[in-house]
């Protein structure tokens, strides 16, 4: 082998094991990040999270709310302010980081209040925010799938 063959062969090999890399690492970059919801046996928050998970933000405001406005137990206002803080930040709404921090105080820190803020952080702008709220709901439940979305956009962005 000639030392022009040599090196040609050297950078076919390079591209190769390169290519499938780069490709990988765009593939596991998300666009956006991920939100979570809570749910619990509450009429009003049930339906916050099944509309948060369709995707109308504005119907999981409406039930977040008329559960954070009812009588019901501090628990469902806990899973209601997650959902809330979901709802406003896709709605780009001006009172979504008071309803995020309302949600990490509600639950205690609960992994979902840390990935919904996270989330809201980040579509706000603020990547070192949300990271660390990323990083913290990996602390608290890395397995699970949102979990892990966030933190690979994070780790991307890096």
């Amino acid at each position: 082998m000639t030392a022009l063959s040599s090196a040609l062969f050297a950078s076919a090999v390079l591209v190769l094991a390169v290519a499938p890399a780069a490709q990988a690492q765009s593939q596991d970059c998300p666009a956006a990040p991920a939100f979570v919801s809570m749910t619990t046996a509450n009429a009003n928050v049930r339906a916050s999270a099944s509309r948060i998970e369709r995707g109308d933000w504005s119907t999981a405001e409406h039930f977040a709310r008329s559960a954070l406005n009812s009588g019901t137990t501090s628990r469902n206002k806990a899973a209601a302010s997650v959902n809330l803080c979901a709802a406003l930040a896709n709605q780009d709404r001006a009172d979504t980081a008071q309803a995020c921090d309302d949600a990490a105080e509600r639950t205690g820190g609960a992994w979902q209040a840390h990935t919904n803020r996270g989330a809201a952080l980040w579509l706000a702008g603020d990547q070192a925010a949300a990271g660390a709220d990323f990083a913290r709901a990996g602390e608290l439940a890395g397995d699970e799938t949102a979990v892990q979305a966030n933190l690979a956009l994070a780790a991307c962005a890096s």
